[in-house]
């Protein structure tokens, strides 16, 4: 007689949830993906030739040679001593198309630069009722800090606080709007280094009549993407507003994808009781 099999019990398991409705990405459909996919690494394809064409490669890997290398004979380097004015203009590389200074590349890049957007739009101080607290007349309620890059300088930090105190303006486009970003990631909830992207992108572009998009390409599209920039990997992409020859991109982005909502923002502030939410799962 075969052995009758084990029932095996499951129980409910309840744990508490979030109560605040969570930040919506909206999706977008693989046609209008590979759309924007196309119309992007057409836009973006003269940054990367420019840069393959005249941008010498890391000398990272001289070192590692070490003595390997013969050195230049004495012969060799007397015949490199010719007009050094001549030489230089000839080694001076054309300068870059116009769209670099309008597209933002790298994630700490974006970051900051939505970073200081968001600063815009929400005040740094908020007056106190007097009953109080009689000895403070103002509250911080957000301090937004700056993002420095993983190449920055730290030195350069610091002259850039300090022009900022001492009232210096940026330049005009220096802040500029950014209709969309870009990023290679479908759900940035599930990476951890795209997860504050959508929040601050929302915070970003609260009074704009034209909302900043967010693109959430698929991963696969970041191989593409930095081919045709000509740098190893990528992990945001940002164009500003009034970008030579991003016009039909942004259109097309605008007509195509819906922008991000972060209702919690609005219930956060509201401070009303949103009851308790509880999820319910088997073990």
């Amino acid at each position: 007689m075969p052995p009758t099999a084990v029932k095996k019990t499951t129980k409910p398991i309840y744990r508490t949830e979030n109560p605040f409705t969570k930040t919506s990405v909206p999706a977008i459909g693989q046609k209008h993906q590979d759309a924007i996919l196309d119309i992007l690494c057409g836009l973006l394809e003269p940054l990367g030739q420019h840069r393959q064409t005249h941008h010498n490669p890391s000398k990272g890997k001289k070192r590692k040679l070490g003595g390997k290398q013969s050195s230049v004979s004495a012969v060799n380097r007397g015949s490199f001593k010719m007009d050094t004015s001549a030489a230089v203009d000839d080694a001076t590389p054309p300068p870059a198309p116009q769209l670099s200074n309008h597209v933002l590349i790298g994630l700490n890049t974006v970051t900051r630069h939505l970073t200081a957007l968001a600063q815009k739009q929400i005040p740094s101080q908020m007056p106190l009722d007097k009953s109080q607290d009689d000895h403070r007349s103002d509250l911080q309620i957000l301090n937004v800090t700056r993002h420095a890059e993983n190449d920055g300088d730290p030195e350069k930090n610091h002259v850039e606080m300090r022009s900022d105190e001492e009232g210096a303006a940026p330049p005009k486009d220096h802040y500029a709007p950014l209709p969309v970003v870009i990023i290679p990631h479908p759900t940035p909830s599930a990476s951890l280094a795209h997860a504050h992207l959508p929040t601050l992108i929302y915070i970003s572009s609260l009074d704009t009549a034209q909302p900043t998009r967010l693109v959430c390409l698929p991963s696969s599209a970041e191989t593409r993407l930095a081919s045709a920039l000509h740098i190893p990997r990528l992990g945001a992409l940002a164009i500003k507003k009034d970008a030579p020859g991003a016009g039909p991109l942004i259109q097309y982005i605008r007509e195509h994808v819906e922008r991000v909502e972060c209702p919690w923002i609005g219930e956060g502030l509201r401070a009303e009781w949103q009851g308790v939410k509880t999820e319910r799962q088997t073990s």
